[in-house]
């Protein structure tokens, strides 16, 4: 029954304890061999054998049993020579008795049966050179001599049954421990399966009750609907929750690293918090200028441990607020991304720290009251931590708030600064914010630190007054280029800040719901206040105000744009048309080569992810095969990939310019000035009359509308769509944006069998291709939970991960079927035979559209 592996982990310390026993009995051997006499010689021999075996032991590169029996003879050898002088025999018995005990601590009963031969042979001996000697055996001896024979293996055979009885235990702990973790497994497996399985019907629930809120004109049902809706969300985060959880207890976590910038991590991460935020709690994020742009890491698990401490703050802190700073520190791999999280909430006792990251732990009842939740999101931040490679410390009080801090390991991949501003010595800030105002004097200290931070980090100088008259002197005695001021601040004096709006950047800090008169020319930056969001204001002047009035024109620039989407084509032509562009496009690589053996262009927009023929490919040779036409004309990239070493490549290859999807019209206008010449790029009116020849081709849809736009838009955004963002993409025009509405919802036809034939082949290349559309013309209309799926979809292809890929594909495809068909509903359009959206060939314009 002896199981070698279980016994070395039960007496793993027996090699130590029988070397230091071996040492000091072998110390005293060497004393009483001096004092008595005895063969010098051997004391030598004695000490290279406790050598020998301290080098072994210390060396630690030979195997177990190897050593622990070398110890053994040697140990046995040195017994022997004791045994031998005729004064130690009557004292073996109780020696050897001794090293049973010892022995019995390796779990061994034949090194035990090694000690009981030993003995047998030793004593055998002396009594022979004791008859040999002529010594007289009476009863006593005799007697004495039996006593030690059965002593010595009763003392034996006792030990050989302790390690057998332990032996026995061990073997039954094993199963049982083997019970347990297939139990956990098997619980772990059923725990995954159900979450996935609820999460369709709860995703089901959110979407109906949402169309419920819609139609319901009681507002009693309304309200109650409301409630159902956020309980279904709670459980969606649950359900969320309980399946990284799964994953990190089952050890199946794994890092999709990528490349990712800070300010889009944390724009992202801004927007999902703000439903955990009171009006009572400050939360303020502090952020490191010097912070690399573009790190590496996983970084959908560095979101949840952000988003987890700090909605974990805000959601036990009642009164004061939630401090955050993010920071890095240089290291030879790259920087340690460093994050502390700081609450003046309820903090938690010694007690509670100890258990905080034991899994659905919450600390006490009213705790947990007042926080709900599973008692997972510590556990899951604390896995995750470690699955980066990173560490986190715990600091709180009772009633003093809790401080969290997390370092995690990050590669650099652009070692620019996260945040500049292009003149810093230019720039005069002016700062009317009183933050007196907050009776937590912490959240006073959050926010001078912050603001400080700021100023130092980029070099600029700021001047901070308390009241209105002393920013009448500031405004008197320094040119301000702009004035940061309170939202209390700025509704105590409207007029006179309004006023100061027209000779300087106003920004206002403020809520989501300030209301600012018309035609103001003061900013908000909507809590909380942050640091991205202030550069921005930064590195703007008051003249872009007045810019903003005229308008970019490239009238009669020939353009190429490629892409294998027909609906970012069909947004790419109504954008560049806007600029009076003539446009022509390309559904391929292979075919702008074809297009551009025939036309010249002045210009060329092309995607990189096609199938067949990429993008650079295409780019390489438009430069080089194609007779000369286009071979000098700039050709900017267009696609979804926004990173900035994804820019660097792109103009590494040999690119002109880089745009990325869904296209920002300031990215694109200051990429038009810095590729076109200067004769190309005019200006005119924003208002002015535009001729027909040069008004944009609006696409044809038809629907029948009975409800006002802002209705429309008002019902898309409740079922999750950004019409903002979307129609931020389409300049502005809400019929165009409503035809790309419709035709994301009608390709659904041809693209989810795309994504189902190429699932069922495991064809990832191509299935890699629909999911990046996907990311892009879904990012496009303003489905952003939609592309950020689609966007992990990508990755996995893009990597290979079959696994991944098969427990998201069911739930993507389900989401895209959704929103397709809520859109549909909305713009009336259910059907594709009576509501179908038209795409016009473009016209003939003197050659250059097709």
């Amino acid at each position: 029954m002896t199981n070698t592996k279980d016994c070395k982990e039960l007496f793993q310390t027996s090699h130590l304890t029988l070397l230091i026993s071996y040492t000091i009995f072998s110390g005293i051997l060497i004393a009483e061999s001096l004092l008595m006499g005895w063969e010098t010689w051997m004391i030598f021999l004695i000490i290279a054998s406790n050598i020998v075996c301290w080098v072994l032991h210390l060396k630690h590169d030979t195997p177990d049993f190897v050593r622990i029996w070398v110890y053994s003879i040697l140990m046995m050898c040195t017994y022997f020579f004791y045994g031998t002088h005729l004064t130690s025999t009557f004292d073996l018995a109780l020696v050897m008795c001794a090293v049973i005990v010892i022995y019995t601590m390796t779990g061994k009963r034949s090194l035990i049966t090694l000690c009981q031969f030993t003995f047998l042979i030793t004593m055998t001996y002396g009594i022979v050179m004791s008859i040999i000697n002529g010594d007289e055996f009476d009863a006593l001896v005799i007697s004495r001599t039996v006593l030690h024979y059965f002593m010595v293996l009763f003392v034996g055979q006792f030990a050989k049954k302790i390690i057998e009885r332990w032996v026995e235990i061990l073997d039954q702990s094993k199963e049982e421990v083997t019970q347990l973790t297939e139990a956990t497994e098997r619980l772990n497996d059923f725990l995954a399966n159900v979450s996935h399985e609820i999460r369709t019907p709860v995703n089901a629930i959110i979407g109906l009750t949402s169309i419920c809120i819609e139609k319901s004109i009681d507002k009693e049902v309304t309200d109650e609907m409301i409630n159902v809706r956020s309980a279904g969300r709670k459980v969606a985060e649950q359900i969320s929750d309980i399946l990284d959880y799964s994953e990190i207890d089952r050890k199946k976590a794994v890092r999709n690293n990528e490349d990712y910038m800070i300010s889009s991590l944390l724009h992202d991460l801004v927007i999902e918090i703000k439903q955990y935020k009171s009006k009572n709690v400050e939360l303020i994020i502090d952020v490191d200028p010097s912070i690399p742009a573009v790190m590496n890491s996983d970084v959908s698990k560095l979101k949840k441990i952000l988003k987890a401490l700090i909605s974990n703050g805000l959601k036990y802190t009642q009164k004061g607020g939630v401090y955050v700073r993010i920071t890095t520190e240089e290291q030879e791999y790259g920087v340690n991304l460093c994050i502390e999280v700081t609450d003046t909430g309820i903090g938690m006792s010694e007690y509670e720290l100890e258990r905080v990251y034991d899994s659905f732990y919450q600390a006490d009842s009213g705790r947990s009251r007042m926080g709900g939740g599973l008692g997972l999101g510590l556990a899951i931040t604390s896995g995750f931590v470690s699955l980066l490679g990173g560490f986190m410390t715990i600091e709180s009080k009772p009633d003093e708030g809790t401080t969290v801090h997390v370092s995690l390991p990050q590669k650099v991949v652009d070692t620019t600064s996260c945040m500049s501003v292009a003149h810093p010595d230019q720039l005069c800030l002016g700062a009317y914010l009183h933050f007196e105002k907050y009776p937590n004097p912490a959240v006073r200290d959050y926010y001078n630190a912050m603001v400080l931070n700021i100023v130092k980090g980029l070099g600029v100088q700021m001047h901070r007054v308390n009241n209105a008259d002393n920013l009448k002197l500031l405004q008197d005695s320094i040119s301000l280029t702009h004035l940061f001021i309170g939202e209390d601040e700025y509704n105590d004096n409207v007029e006179l800040i309004e006023k100061l709006a027209k000779d300087m950047v106003v920004a206002v800090v403020a809520n989501e719901d300030i209301v600012l008169p018309r035609n103001t020319r003061v900013r908000v930056l909507e809590k909380p206040f942050y640091c991205f969001p202030v550069v921005s204001i930064l590195n703007s002047t008051i003249d872009d105000k007045k810019e903003a009035d005229k308008k970019l024109r490239c009238n009669g620039v020939r353009a190429l744009v490629v892409d294998d989407e027909s609906m970012n084509l069909v947004v790419a032509k109504s954008i560049f048309r806007r600029y009076g562009m003539k446009v022509v496009t390309a559904t391929s690589g292979q075919e702008s080569i074809d297009i551009c053996r025939e036309k010249v262009f002045d210009i060329i927009f092309m995607d990189h992810m096609m199938g067949g023929m990429d993008g650079v490919e295409a780019m390489k040779r438009i430069r080089t095969d194609v007779s000369g036409l286009n071979g000098s004309i700039p050709i900017v990239a267009l696609t979804a990939n926004a990173m900035s070493s994804a820019k660097q490549m792109f103009l590494a290859e040999g690119f002109d310019g880089f745009v990325s999807k869904p296209v920002e019209i300031e990215e694109l206008e200051r990429v038009l000035k810095q590729v076109l010449p200067k004769s190309a790029i005019t200006y005119e009116e924003k208002y002015a009359d535009i001729s027909i020849e040069e008004a944009p081709e609006p696409e044809e849809v038809k629907v029948e509308e009975k409800l006002s736009d802002e209705d429309v838009f008002a019902q898309l955004k409740k079922i999750g769509i950004d019409t903002d963002a979307g129609l931020k993409y389409c300049v502005g025009d809400q019929e165009f944006y409503k035809s790309l509405l419709l035709q994301f919802a009608n390709e659904t036809s041809e693209k989810i069998p795309s994504l189902k034939k190429f699932f069922h082949e495991h064809d990832w290349h191509n299935y890699e291709i629909i999911v990046h559309a996907l990311k892009s013309t879904s990012k496009m209309i303003g489905i952003m939970d939609l592309s950020e799926e689609a966007k992990a979809l990508e990755m996995a292809a893009k990597e290979q991960k079959a696994g991944f890929i098969t427990e998201n594909h069911e739930q993507v495809l389900m989401d895209y079927s959704r929103y397709a068909a809520e859109i549909k509903e909305k713009l009336n359009a259910g059907s594709d035979d009576d509501d179908e959206v038209f795409e016009f060939e473009p016209e003939d314009e003197g050659g250059y559209e097709r």
